[in-house]
């Protein structure tokens, strides 16, 4: 579990902030039949929804302590951009291209659905998703530096290196929906594992300052 030094700290920036756990919620439950393509959606990944962040379950936090930390602290980053954004910005970009499915329902209502399902499919492509790139980008380079932080103030020995190439792959894979295919990807991991080896941040954000102080 999570220490309440921790929770205290998280609680300082979001007052309400809740941890769930995706097999008692029936909510999740229903994200996970949208989201079909992603097996690994319940068991594997946290996932952040307002001030809530849900894990997959209370056994995988037991069993992987330091990892779940590392992961708390990557949703908190989504849910600072969301803060900062504001949740319909967030959320609506972090969804598109796809999101336009939802609207685009309504032609069935004013066109032929002959015309509709070819426009339906097209949306429903893996067509890169820049926003979603650059949240979880952001995100994970935040991964990377509480792992660097991990190395350095405890004597931890995370491979960053092994990390960042793991982290860019998701980005070409189906848990993301294939959002970034595009080989710069790993090139921009390399080069922010480079500067927190070096002592920096991978990019300037207060979101480092929140995480230090958590």
């Amino acid at each position: 579990m999570f220490s309440n030094q921790l929770l205290a700290k998280i609680g300082n920036y979001y007052p309400g902030f809740k941890i769930k756990y995706k097999d008692q919620s029936i909510f999740m439950k229903f994200i996970s039949f949208l989201l079909f393509f992603s097996y690994s959606f319940k068991t594997d990944y946290a996932t952040a929804f307002g001030d809530t962040i849900y894990f997959p379950n209370q056994v995988f936090i037991n069993r992987k302590p330091v990892t779940s930390n590392i992961v708390l602290l990557h949703e908190l980053a989504h849910m600072y951009d969301e803060k900062r954004l504001g949740k319909i910005l967030f959320d609506v970009s972090y969804l598109f291209p796809q999101i336009l499915i939802l609207p685009a329902l309504i032609l069935f209502f004013i066109l032929s659905w002959k015309l509709v399902l070819p426009i339906l499919f097209l949306l429903a492509l893996p067509i890169p998703a820049y926003f979603r790139m650059l949240y979880e980008k952001r995100a994970y380079f935040a991964s990377l530096y509480c792992m660097g932080v991990l190395n350095t103030k405890y004597k931890y020995n995370i491979d960053l290196g092994a990390q960042s190439s793991f982290f860019a792959s998701q980005f070409k894979g189906i848990y993301y929906y294939y959002m970034w295919p595009f080989n710069n990807i790993e090139k921009e991991f390399n080069n922010a594992v480079i500067k927190i080896n070096a002592g920096s941040r991978p990019y300037d954000d207060k979101v480092f300052d929140m995480l230090d102080d958590i």
